[in-house]
């Protein structure tokens, strides 16, 4: 409880800290960002103490953490007293969304280490890996911190997310298998209260000022953060449905659920799953097939069962600063007026030489470049080191959320009808996406990736009860709410405007249809433009079920078996597709006559979040998986959050007016039963990950070790209290998901080689893993040594750990493995473990 309590008072200190910088930061929101300063806080702390450990002029330690926040702190303090008076009106007249702020954060986290309590383990999927980072970094002095799976190189990982809450870690003392379901828990209340805040932002700025008496737009807010992190999708219901025995043979083939058949999991009967991690199928509704009808894999997890299933990966740890950005999106909108540029009197030259129309071109872009920077310093290296950070965090968002807010921008622009529209979005463009990535830099230079380009998606096409069964409440709140908008500018409209109406539509409905289809083919010519391209499209026509399908025909005909694939299959793309149209048509009305601000930001992210999905739908991006897994992975996720806010607007706008029709009671009808239905996951499934909240309670993810590899946790708990700083051991290597490299994982002190196919995934290349697999094995197995030192020194490893795990993979007798004491200094021993040091 103690730990509990000092993570929730170290926050609160760091919100305090930055809560003047929020304050400046978001002015033009209702809240002025109150509920984002703890995240600002972090992230800001957190960047000054890698950028200052990048380059040596500060050490990871708990001195360096504190000088950074005294740094945090002394920022927030000149800002505060720049305006002092009414910052501090602010917060006296906004006390009671402060006190629901507090209390929204302070319930979500205590509830949710309750929940970690009861399933702490840091065992399985990818726990292992995340708990080795951590450590690793908590034990480098400087950055980048060493690869724990790796000895002697770099993390070549998007780590920032784990160096924050190293940061936390260090400041609180807590051990860092506790520090690990703590951190689960603080990312689930941030989010928590990201959403709400957002979702309050959006409803208190509305201006049809919809809310109906007796219900706050706090309470209507509070849909935020149901929709974001507490709900699941549709699957759930289904697994009640058929674990009562309800539906037929053919009604479970034509679901296609992976996992969930008429055959299994058995019936049982009752109202809940009993099977072993059933929960787990809902993050993967989107059952893709090859051409033979087998199964591929696709994941679609979504943010309630990442925090239940409890990895803390990459994509998790950027929530919360995901919902920063689409705060700091909002806030530029509201604040466009301020972002108007003009440059001086002299007209563009009507007429002349190219070369002179030319030079006011870059006269005019000189002088509202300088405009920005001049008049917006400020916001604009805090949107470039908060958008920068999530390509440290989860670079896949970066991009995602760059596009958002660049398009905000553009959108406030042509609704302010500038006349220097084009050039200023350019410059915006420019002065964000620059410095973003210049201020990471020292992460980039050290980054490798095994990303290979963009490729065509040709055979999957996502069937429309799967992408429903996923997005399905969201896609019916979302289209009621925008066919809603678009039939009331329609009796708004004139005779004459009518019949011009369809056409509106029809136009970005066309490229909808036409674009994504064009999308593909480009990917086909750019990946015929490589080397790596052609050797893939080979591979393609190679494979005899493709031969079968499409003859002699060659690209040509792989294109036709793609369009006719989606031509007998359209339902998805189409309803994603009308979905765009009907949000651009509204986008396109606000250049005309004034909407709202938060309808208008709404319908932006709508249209992103329906964009995403519509994109895995034809392009993907290559990896060592080889299928577009990955892709629908990481965009749906982003499309989840986005959906969900837009989703969370969209009920209040149609249920927030005083008085309700038939229709709209109804409509109650329709978008209660899919909140119900999307309840029953998180209300069944988090008793099942918890055990029935019967064990017992403890935040130490590495306690379950006592039990299941009792001997290695006395030894890894020798190593942690023994060793200092940097040390390489070796141990047993392994695959993913196995039980090697758990010594490395739970000390921190790198191993020569972990988890291999992980390394495959971060370098893009099994070149050093190759290497040292046979090496290791020498180390374990050779009876000269001589050949062992010289590897030892090679590797230059201070420990040799010999447990259970390299008895059993090694064949080690208990003789062969006593020898390295002829030539090493036993250090530990302790059942079937002991540890030598060179």
């Amino acid at each position: 409880m103690l730990a509990v309590l000092s993570w929730w008072l170290i926050m609160e200190v760091i919100g305090f800290l930055a809560l003047p910088l929020a304050l400046r930061l978001f002015r033009h929101l209702p809240e002025r960002g109150y509920a984002f300063a703890k995240p600002l806080g972090l992230l800001v702390a957190g960047y000054l103490l890698w950028i200052g450990g990048s380059f040596g002029f500060l050490s990871n330690t708990r001195t360096a953490i504190l000088f950074v926040m005294l740094l945090v702190g002394l920022a927030s303090l000149l800002v505060w007293w720049r305006d002092r008076e009414g910052l501090a009106a602010f917060l006296r007249e906004n006390r009671r969304v402060i006190l629901a702020t507090e209390l929204v954060f302070a319930v979500a986290f205590f509830a949710w280490a309750f929940v970690r309590a009861y399933n702490p383990d840091i065992a399985a999927t990818e726990k292992p890996m995340e708990i080795a980072f951590l450590n690793t970094i908590l034990r480098s002095e400087h950055f980048p911190p060493h690869d724990p799976w790796l000895s002697g190189f770099a993390i070549s990982y998007y780590y920032f997310g784990y160096l924050l809450v190293a940061l936390l870690t260090k400041l609180s003392g807590v051990a860092a298998s506790v520090a690990f379901n703590l951190a689960i828990s603080l990312l689930f209340a941030l989010t928590v209260t990201g959403s709400v805040s957002l979702a309050y932002n959006l409803i208190a700025t509305d201006k049809g000022q919809r809310i109906r008496e007796g219900l706050s737009a706090i309470l209507w807010a509070l849909l935020g953060p149901l929709f974001v992190a507490v709900i699941g999708n549709l699957e759930g219901l289904f697994e009640v449905l058929h674990t009562r025995g309800l539906g037929s043979p053919a009604f479970w083939s034509w679901l296609d659920v992976n996992g969930l058949s008429s055959s299994s999991p058995p019936v049982t009967g009752r109202w809940v799953p009993t099977d072993n991690w059933w929960w787990w199928r809902a993050s993967r509704v989107v059952n893709d097939r090859d051409l033979q009808g087998v199964h591929q894999l696709v994941i679609d997890e979504f943010p309630q069962f990442s925090f239940l299933l409890g990895d803390m990966h990459p994509h998790v740890l950027a929530l919360p600063f995901v919902l920063l950005a689409l705060a700091l999106a909002f806030n530029l909108l509201l604040g466009m007026r301020t972002w108007v540029v003009g440059v001086g009197d002299e007209d563009e030259p009507a007429t002349g030489a190219i070369a002179v129309r030319i030079r006011h071109l870059l006269s005019t872009a000189r002088q509202v470049l300088s405009g920005l920077w001049q008049d917006h310093a400020f916001d604009l290296l805090m949107l470039a080191l908060c958008l920068g950070a999530l390509g440290f965090l989860n670079t896949w968002d970066f991009p995602i959320y760059l596009f958002v807010i660049v398009a905000v921008f553009l959108i406030g622009q042509l609704v302010q009808h500038s006349s220097l529209w084009l050039v200023s979005v350019l410059a915006f463009a420019l002065s964000v996406a620059v410095p973003a990535v210049l201020l990471y830099l020292p992460f980039y230079l050290g980054f490798q990736s095994q990303a290979g380009g963009v490729l065509p998606t040709f055979f999957n096409v996502t069937r429309v009860h799967q992408y429903l069964l996923m997005f399905g409440l969201f896609v019916f709140v979302i289209l009621s709410w925008i066919v809603l908008q678009a039939a009331r500018v329609f009796t708004s409209l004139s005779a004459e405007e009518r019949r011009g109406f369809w056409l509106d539509i029809a136009n970005p409905l066309l490229w909808m249809v036409l674009g994504p289809v064009l999308l593909m083919a480009l990917a086909v010519v750019s990946v015929m433009a490589t080397s790596a391209g052609k050797e893939f499209l080979r591979g393609v026509l190679a494979d005899e079920r493709v031969a079968a399908l499409i003859g002699s025909t060659g690209v040509a005909g792989l294109l036709r078996q793609a369009l006719m694939m989606r031509l007998t299959n359209p339902w998805t793309f189409l309803l994603i597709a009308l979905s765009i149209a009907l949000l651009w048509y509204l986008i396109q009305r606000s250049w005309k006559v004034e909407v709202g601000a938060a309808s208008l930001f709404v319908y932006l992210i709508a249209g992103v979040a329906f964009l995403l999905t519509l994109a895995v739908e034809f392009v993907y991006l290559r990896d060592l998986f080889g299928t577009r897994m990955n892709t629908v992975f990481k965009l749906y996720y982003q499309a989840w959050v986005m959906m969900a806010i837009a989703a969370a607007f969209g009920s209040y706008y149609i249920l927030g007016r005083r008085g309700l029709s038939m229709g709209r009671y109804v409509w109650l009808v329709g978008f209660a039963a899919l909140v119900l239905a999307g309840t029953i996951y998180p209300v069944l499934a988090i008793p099942n990950k918890a055990g029935d909240f019967k064990g017992q309670p403890t935040l130490d993810g590495m306690a379950f070790l006592q039990n299941v590899r009792r001997d290695d946790y006395a030894a890894i708990k020798w190593l942690q209290e023994n060793v200092s700083g940097i040390a390489y051991i070796v141990e047993s290597t392994g695959g993913s998901y196995t039980d090697a490299a758990f010594v490395s994982a739970f000390t921190g002190l790198p191993t020569v080689l972990g988890w291999d196919f992980h390394q495959y995934q971060w370098r893009g290349n099994a070149i050093e893993s190759g290497k040292r697999q046979p090496d290791i094995a020498q180390i374990y197995q050779s009876a000269d040594s001589g050949q062992v030192l010289t590897l030892l020194d090679k590797y230059d490893i201070k420990y040799v750990y010999v447990g259970p795990v390299e008895r059993r993979k090694y064949e080690l007798a208990p003789h062969i493995a006593e020898r390295f004491g002829r030539f090493l200094t036993k250090v530990y021993e302790g059942g079937a473990v002991s540890i030598y040091e060179r």
